[in-house]
């Protein structure tokens, strides 16, 4: 039962039930553009570091790799495929960021105003890193740090008023 879906262009979030309890289902929609040739170079990445291990030699090789070819590196028979199977349902973002964009009032993909207020909702501010309008770097904690700060300074501004 569906009880409440949002979309964007790259995925949705689906309220399973009316529990707000429950995890939604996310389905981030990873490799639905372009997606054999992403999951391609993914599995020639992983190729290159396994290359790169075994010629580190002694140190830094053997070891046993758990996933998606369980054995010791350069002793396994893994097909691309199968590595490339491994990718497509084991992959996440740790990073994601940027779907509830702040942004300038006449933007109609700004979620939340200057002050990570969500536009038509009284009283919900969103203070994390989905509020950038675009992924801030492969290392997102230092900007979402930097937000966070100057929404504690407008939410304590904002109770001084009150």
């Amino acid at each position: 039962m569906r009880l409440i879906e949002i979309y964007n262009i790259t995925g949705s979030v689906t309220l399973r039930t009316a529990d707000p309890q429950d995890t939604p289902e996310i389905n981030l929609r990873f490799f639905k553009k372009h997606g054999s040739a992403d999951l391609s170079e993914l599995v020639a990445a992983t190729k290159l570091l396994r290359q790169t291990w075994l010629a580190a030699g002694n140190g830094a090789a053997p070891f046993q790799e758990l996933h998606p070819c369980p054995g010791e590196v350069g002793k396994t028979n893994c097909t691309d495929g199968a590595q490339a199977e491994f990718t497509k349902l084991q992959a996440w973002s740790h990073h994601a960021t940027s779907t509830c964009a702040i942004g300038a009032d006449n933007d109609p993909m700004a979620v939340l105003d200057s002050k990570f207020k969500v536009r038509g909702v009284l009283g919900l501010r969103v203070v994390d890193a989905s509020a950038f309008p675009r992924v801030p770097g492969a290392f997102p904690v230092i900007p979402t740090l930097m937000l966070s700060q100057k929404a504690t300074a407008d939410i304590l501004a904002d109770a001084k008023k009150d």
